[in-house]
């Protein structure tokens, strides 16, 4: 696809969306988890961990956004051999590091089960939720289709909210454990997500810029204050829920809705967004063995707590970023496969 012809707003969305991953990791890999949610220091760690979870959803709203077109072919379908050649490769990656860097067993066949369980990168369970929505996309297309109007296609999406994203955001501490809503659906919100993406590309869905971007501010602010709330000074409780809340729902939206129709006309800008973009499955995959390189690396030479370490934040995503960003470069110029 030329540049001219691009989605450059859903290149940009999928480059910060991998950014986000990588940064959404720095809590994961880091004692945020352990680390009892008490002044301003942390109340910036629990704001950034909140934007930055946004992460996966918007790569499935750009998933609806981007495949809203496509038929069950078998063209469409040899198109997911590439992802799982791509998955299998860093897999194989991740089982030499670990065996090699990290010094664990890793045998034959428990290595062949982990590629085929999705347990040899503990961050590829994206790759096992991924193939399922991609080979079922081309009926949600078709169900989609049929539908007449815009009003019922907005009813499908707020059902579909109700079912999975009502339930992820108040069943538990924001209920109170006195409410909650029918939940047994929940466990499909990458459908939700891909159906959003399907309707904003369906009817060009517009934000104003300067009221949303305000908008969004505020949400994260305000989830940020429940989340301080809940732990009423202990440990990050997940009061709001995650990428199946209501709250990181629309967090997404409004964040898609921000980007999705910028145009990027400076190549000098656009190049390195096209090829983060290009490479985003890879980096994601890729970032697992960046991780652990450089947090094992951080701990067991400098002595930190989780206070300081958000000094370090920038350094330390920086430098897995490019650790994963080298290794997927490296993988698209030896590992041809679209």
């Amino acid at each position: 696809m030329s540049n001219a012809s691009r989605f450059t707003g859903i290149d940009l969305i999928k480059a910060l969306a991998t950014i986000f991953v990588v940064s959404v990791h720095f809590f994961l890999n880091t004692y945020f988890y352990q680390q009892p949610l008490e002044g301003d220091n942390m109340f910036l760690q629990t704001y950034l961990r909140m934007l930055f979870l946004i992460c996966v959803p918007l790569f499935l709203i750009t998933t609806g956004f981007l495949v809203a077109e496509k038929t069950p072919t078998k063209a469409y379908y040899r198109k997911i051999v590439p992802v799982i050649v791509i998955y299998i490769f860093y897999s194989i990656l991740m089982i030499l590091f670990r065996k090699y860097y990290l010094g664990e067993e890793m045998t034959l066949m428990n290595s062949i089960w982990g590629i085929f369980t999705f347990q040899a990168n503990s961050y590829s369970w994206y790759i096992n939720m991924y193939i399922g929505l991609y080979l079922i996309a081309p009926f949600l297309n078709l169900m989609y289709k049929n539908i007449p109007t815009k009003k019922q296609k907005l009813w499908l999406v707020m059902i579909l909210l109700f079912m999975t994203a009502v339930p992820g955001f108040l069943n538990g501490k924001m209920g109170w454990n006195v409410i909650a809503a029918p939940n047994y659906w929940s466990a499909i919100y990458p459908i939700t997500y891909y159906f959003i993406g399907m309707y904003i590309k369906d009817y060009q869905v517009k934000v104003n810029k300067k009221y949303g971007s305000l908008a969004l501010i505020l949400l994260v602010l305000a989830v940020t204050f429940l989340e301080f709330s809940f732990a009423g000074g202990g440990k990050f409780v997940a009061a709001v829920g995650y990428y199946a809340s209501l709250v990181i729902v629309m967090e997404a939206t409004l964040f898609f809705l921000l980007f999705y129709d910028v145009k990027i006309n400076n190549k000098f800008v656009l190049k390195p967004i096209t090829l983060i973009s290009l490479l985003s499955l890879d980096i994601y995959l890729a970032s697992k063995i960046s991780d652990t390189f450089i947090y094992k690396y951080i701990y067991e030479n400098f002595t930190l707590n989780q206070h300081e370490i958000l000094l370090w934040f920038g350094p330390i995503v920086g430098a897995t970023f490019l650790m994963a960003f080298t290794l997927g470069y490296i993988r698209l110029k030896t590992i041809r496969v679209r």
